[in-house]
């Protein structure tokens, strides 16, 4: 008897993942963890994340005027970014487990890409499609319904797509 292939669909922003996965008979998504991946903190404003205001100085001219400095770094971004390292390491993990063969990813397109980036080669060889849309607040049965055709067995193609808007 020949083992399933077990499909994992990882769908994501910058700030929370969802993971799902076929059921049994095909007919719906089922999650697969008990809770989301979730970072709070992406979701502040940069002046939340950072206790100080930047800096002052006196224009390098001689009128007197004072200036306020560009922080070295835009705190909102970075938190984005250790949040979309975190689920990259969680799908590390898994793939190690083996508790997935084929990976769909779902995300916008800027964390899709910065995701990417970050995934070992062993999760990108399981990477079956990646959709450039954030359908994080999308019911299980509404991404069922989006990702059906790739969720066919024989249909396993590898591919990077857009999903058409909904009608």
């Amino acid at each position: 008897m020949t083992k399933r292939s077990t499909t994992w669909i990882v769908v994501a922003d910058s700030a929370r993942s969802r993971f799902f996965a076929p059921s049994d008979d095909m007919k719906k998504l089922v999650t697969i963890r008990s809770a989301d991946l979730v970072s709070p903190t992406s979701r502040e404003r940069a002046s939340e994340l950072k206790s100080d205001k930047p800096g002052r100085s006196y224009s390098s001219s001689r009128s007197g005027v004072r200036h306020a400095f560009e922080p070295p770094h835009d705190y909102q971004k970075l938190e984005k970014h250790r949040f979309v390292a975190e689920l990259a390491k969680e799908l590390d993990v898994a793939c190690g487990r083996k508790e997935f063969d084929n990976l769909i990813l779902v995300a916008p397109r800027r964390s899709l890409g910065e995701l990417r980036t970050l995934l070992p080669k062993r999760v990108k060889d399981c990477v079956l499609a990646e959709i450039a849309r954030d359908l994080t607040k999308e019911t299980s049965a509404g991404l069922f319904q989006r990702l059906k055709e790739l969720l066919v067995p024989g249909s396993a193609k590898r591919l990077t797509r857009s999903l058409p808007a909904r009608s």
